[in-house]
């Protein structure tokens, strides 16, 4: 069967900029990713096509010989495949503490950026390696982890698509996530990478973590901030509130006045530091909630309370600076 073209296969216009081509490869490969179409092989075969078609588009100089000879021009090469398991472990080469960018990375602008993120992680090829070079090109992989695994550590399964010796090919490895990891620190897998005709050694593979968005925890540092909002009364009078931790519950006891945007820490409930230090903390920050649907009866219950409310220490504080300035502007 005759190859389609490349532009054609993703859906592009020939004067299409790298965005463009970026997004429509990015679209495409969610949707006919090995994971999520298991079986299907008209899918598998789809995403063949598009990683085919996105590998020569995205790369400069082989763009530029296809845009000039078409296949012809050798620009062109398969892009994905697939294979059986892969016996054995992946040879798991250390941890590397280098972030990426972006949101939750701490690093500037970064070659591994190229990549979309989903439950399993995506693919992309990077380096230029090749039968030209003395070595495959190296891999790199998206996988996405919550941030309780983040602080357990945890292991996953993951696939995805090489070239060895001038063949397609889906490798399945499995991968230690090491307790303590960081949104965009990699981990190196050498010479689980690209190795083509001509290359004396494969590439590497890069697995990039990057973190599920959590419905109550943020990370910091090595400290998870949570905010617990608790009524005016708890406030007042004071409570005990049990909170969910990276791992189980705890108790948390907040004393009587205790006022909105105070925050209490947890000593050594936060992740795990890799490089064996203490561990961080979990800092809860109180936010005071007042209900909006009071009746007669209660309103008339609080209006009682305003004089107690006159001794509130904030308020007055303010109350004084306020009419000092209003005094010193004459």
């Amino acid at each position: 069967m005759a190859k389609r073209d490349y532009y054609s296969v993703l859906g592009v216009a020939r004067s299409a900029s790298a965005d463009d081509i970026k997004k429509a490869y990015r679209k495409l490969a969610h949707k006919y990713h090995p994971d999520k179409n298991q079986g299907d092989k008209a899918a598998e075969d789809r995403f063949k096509e598009v990683s085919e078609a996105y590998d020569v588009l995205n790369d400069p100089e082989k763009k530029q010989a296809y845009d000039q000879f078409g296949f012809a021009g050798g620009a062109g090469g398969p892009g994905a495949g697939f294979r059986g398991q892969r016996p054995g472990g992946p040879n798991f080469e250390g941890f590397d503490f280098r972030t990426t960018g972006g949101p939750n990375g701490t690093g500037g602008a970064d070659p591994f950026q190229d990549f979309f993120s989903d439950f399993f992680g995506d693919v992309f090829q990077g380096g230029k390696g090749g039968a030209q070079g003395q070595r495959g090109a190296d891999l790199r992989y998206t996988l996405t982890v919550s941030l309780e695994e983040a602080a357990t550590g945890t292991e996953k399964k993951i696939s995805f698509v090489r070239h060895r010796n001038g063949k397609e090919d889906t490798a399945r490895l499995s991968i230690t996530v090491p307790a303590g990891v960081k949104s965009g620190q990699r981990l190196k897998l050498r010479g689980e990478g690209d190795l083509p005709p001509g290359a004396h050694k494969p590439g590497d593979l890069y697995v990039i973590v990057q973190f599920q968005e959590h419905p109550l925890f943020k990370r910091k540092d090595n400290d998870v901030l949570m905010e617990l909002p608790i009524s005016f009364v708890d406030a007042l009078l004071g409570t005990k509130v049990e909170i969910p931790i990276l791992s189980g519950k705890a108790q948390l006891t907040v004393p009587a006045g205790t006022h909105t945007g105070q925050m209490f820490r947890l000593k050594g409930k936060g992740f795990p530091d890799i490089g064996g230090y203490a561990p961080g903390d979990m800092l809860v920050k109180i936010l005071i909630d007042v209900p909006n649907d009071l009746s007669e009866d209660e309103k008339q219950t609080l209006e009682k309370l305003r004089k107690v409310a006159s001794r509130s220490p904030m308020v007055n504080e303010f109350k004084d600076r306020m009419a000092a300035l209003i005094k010193q502007r004459g």
